[in-house]
């Protein structure tokens, strides 16, 4: 365990099947639990869904600088019959962190599980292991300050992805495949219309005037908001993730935040706007309770809405004479 960490599994002195391969047997399953019978249709978004998990799942292993087959390859299989191998799992998707190195985790159980039901794998130490992420980040959002600090230190096309998650509050899936085709006219300007991959609800956001910039800074010959240094469109929506996280972390950034808080941040934006709660839960696709501990979160951080609030009472003081 102390020498090379890859992985390619083999059972009784010879090769048996590879990562690829177990990848493929792994895709079977899904494919074989997910289909539908001809009398009920797959709706597009549970199509979707699929394809979606399976794409991860691909990710998880061929990703070229943490996936599981870059960093376990070229391990005998009887290396996971090693107590150590859960240490060094561990390690590896720490240093990911948050809910892509939990999938990545996920995704490497259930090809230990694979090689175990084949006899290639005897025992299996990564059961019960907790995750890192947690889905409850209500408390956490990105400061105006720190939007405009890692804009200005991270590369443009980084910086973008940032402007545009803040702008809009969608979510990493739905800002990846965001074309100039999902901005439509409004009387007074321009909103995005596009039905959410996640929940499949139809969303309407309006433009505002920093994305409004961002988009007419645009070539005319580029369809996605967010491209790579390349120029492309990003080929998966945790490559988004992997960029802020990295840049953040270059930039000596608060290490809780993340790409997906500026969904919180966008949030925040549509109070201090005057939208309602059932407004905002609308338009960010959340149930009203998250709404509310999001919306609860920013008033006790938020030392504008401090003011603010000092401010009315202030003001109901001077009109009304009411000691406060």
């Amino acid at each position: 365990m102390d020498g090379d960490t890859r992985m390619t599994i083999r059972a009784g002195g010879e090769e048996a099947q590879t990562t690829m391969g177990a990848v493929a047997g792994i895709n079977k399953a899904l494919d074989k639990a997910s289909r539908k019978s001809k009398r009920t249709p797959m709706k597009e978004t549970e199509a979707d869904k699929k394809v979606t998990t399976q794409k991860d799942m691909r990710n998880s292993f061929f990703h070229p600088k943490n996936g599981i087959d870059t960093k376990f390859g070229k391990i005998d299989a009887d290396a996971f019959d090693d107590p150590r191998i859960r240490r060094k799992v561990l390690e590896w998707r720490d240093k990911i962190g948050g809910k892509v190195g939990d999938d990545r985790l996920r995704h490497l159980q259930r090809l230990v599980k694979f090689g175990i039901d084949r006899a290639m794998i005897l025992q299996n130490h990564l059961r019960d292991i907790p995750a890192l992420y947690s889905s409850d980040r209500a408390e956490i959002m990105w400061s105006e300050a720190e939007i405009d600090d890692f804009v200005a230190g991270a590369p443009p096309q980084v910086g973008r992805i940032l402007i545009v998650a803040t702008e809009t509050g969608l979510r990493p899936g739905d800002l990846v495949r965001l074309t100039r085709d999902d901005i439509l006219p409004t009387p007074h300007g321009r909103r995005i219309v596009l039905r959410t991959r996640k929940r499949g609800r139809l969303a309407s956001i309006p433009v505002t005037p920093r994305l409004a910039a961002l988009i007419d800074d645009m070539p005319k010959h580029q369809t996605y908001l967010i491209i790579n240094k390349g120029g492309e469109a990003y080929s998966h929506e945790n490559y988004l993730g992997d960029s802020v996280s990295e840049w953040r972390d270059k930039l000596k950034m608060r290490k809780e935040l993340r790409l997906y808080d500026a969904r919180g941040t966008a949030a925040t934006r549509l109070l201090a706007a005057g939208a309602e709660l059932k407004e905002i839960a609308v338009a960010m696709g959340w149930s009203i309770k998250h709404a509310a501990e999001v919306i609860e979160n920013y008033v006790a951080l938020s030392p504008q809405m401090a003011d603010g609030i000092g401010d009315k009472l202030a003001r109901l003081r001077d009109t009304t004479g009411t000691k406060l």
